[in-house]
């Protein structure tokens, strides 16, 4: 599983704090291995895997999801949906692009996303509490998705 985000902007930590949180309870699985990383290492983190829960704060683009609401989408062949392509990285490429840029790569692995809305990434803050109590649900679905990827089952 790979957690994504900012440790020090805010709402922009819960993708890195929920596989922290996962982590701790799928310690017992093998060939599960758990990496917190920037999007801009993810299009490299998919090559030459068979699948992959990535966490990471989301916006999405008109602003209609309350903060601290949980979001799943699985990759297709065009990558994940549009409404998940809106970045919050500071370097321009969120998940959505970076999941897209592996598929055109050639990378096929099943990447299942799970995200939390984002209220406030200002810097220096911590989650806001809506985000923060979010993270309990995120880290069991987690823990969800990634022992049914080590099962090789998936939700339809």
């Amino acid at each position: 599983m790979i957690g994504c985000g900012n440790p020090d902007a805010g709402d922009d930590a819960v993708g890195l704090l929920a596989v922290r949180g996962a982590r701790a309870r799928l310690g017992s699985l093998r060939d599960v291995e758990v990496v917190e990383a920037s999007t801009i290492d993810l299009v490299h983190l998919l090559e030459d895997v068979e699948g992959v829960v990535v966490v990471d704060a989301v916006r999405e683009p008109s602003g209609l999801r309350e903060p601290g609401t949980i979001v799943r989408a699985e990759a297709g062949p065009a990558g994940l949906p549009t409404d998940l392509r809106s970045s919050l990285s500071s370097h321009g490429l969120g998940v959505g692009e970076a999941v897209g840029l592996a598929v055109a790569l050639g990378q096929r692995p099943q990447v299942i996303f799970l995200g939390v809305e984002a209220g406030d990434v200002t810097m220096g803050h911590g989650p806001s509490a809506r985000v923060a109590g979010a993270l309990p649900e995120l880290v069991d679905r987690i823990v969800e998705e990634t022992r049914r990827l080590t099962r090789g089952q998936s939700r339809p």
